[in-house]
């Protein structure tokens, strides 16, 4: 989905040099301070009603930029910008909101709608920034995937520690520890819920990234692209790659509950 408005946005430069705005509803960002940006990141803050709320739409569109851009083409090797010359962000108050409710954000086609809450309240070092519908739409390179937030713990853990939330990447790590640390002992006790070839690849990945936080940039450079729709298919390209990345030692831990590779 494709929606580019870009004929009335003003040709009035703000101070940076590299953001334009119209009574700070759309803001866009054609290039970044000291590198080139490969393609405009265009923010939509006509459906957020509070005028200190609008005041972030600005920093959210440089961060996502010129900070979480090109952090995740570093992590995941893929080139956004071979797919959309454009990248617009909708962001709406949660009693204007055009989805389900309980969703915070909705990722489409070389952009994402996502809520006010969600986009423009995060408490950073940074200031405000999204790094999970972007990745959503990065995703869509690697094909048919075994579950719609797989690489996602790792994925977004490297991405706040690169874009310099620090306090985040942190409170990131914790909760994969923790949430790690359940998963273990549900494997152990066989309580595991749900599909448990997914809920191993998590731990993997999960478990791969704590090692060597270089193991989540060759998780996506040593994945299989497959558009079959055929889950077995898909949990069998990501375990092929899970146990290249651990040097053979997933496979063991993985044939548990996976099928065959």
């Amino acid at each position: 989905m494709r929606i580019f408005q870009l004929g009335f946005l003003t040709a009035a430069l703000c101070c940076a040099g590299c953001v334009h705005g119209l009574a700070q509803n759309v803001v866009t960002v054609s290039e970044c301070p000291g590198k080139a940006l490969p393609l405009t990141f265009q923010v939509d803050c006509t459906h957020v009603a509070d005028p200190a709320m609008k005041q972030q739409c600005k920093i959210f569109a440089q961060n996502q930029a010129c900070k979480v851009f090109f952090a995740y083409r570093d992590i995941t090797g893929i080139n956004l910008e071979q797919d959309c010359s454009v990248f617009k962000y909708t962001i709406w108050d949660a009693d204007q909101w055009q989805h389900p409710r309980g969703e915070g954000g909705f990722a489409v086609r070389c952009g994402a709608e996502i809520i006010t809450d969600v986009a423009l309240k995060i408490d950073s070092p940074i200031g405000t920034y999204d790094v999970h519908e972007i990745l959503h739409v990065y995703q869509e390179d690697l094909g048919a995937l075994p579950y719609e937030h797989i690489l996602f713990g790792p994925s977004m853990a490297e991405a706040r520690k690169r874009i310099g939330d620090n306090k985040g990447y942190w409170d990131a790590m914790t909760q994969m520890k923790e949430g790690m640390a359940r998963s273990r002992i549900a494997f152990d006790k066989g309580t595991v819920v749900g599909d448990q070839c997914v809920s191993a690849e998590i731990y993997t990945e999960e478990d791969l990234y704590l090692k060597d936080p270089r193991n989540v940039e060759l998780m996506y450079r040593k994945l299989e692209r497959g558009r079959l729709k055929d889950q077995t298919d898909r949990e069998r390209r990501f375990n092929r790659m899970y146990d290249v990345v651990s040097g053979g030692m997933a496979k063991q831990f993985l044939l548990k509950y996976c099928p065959v590779f």
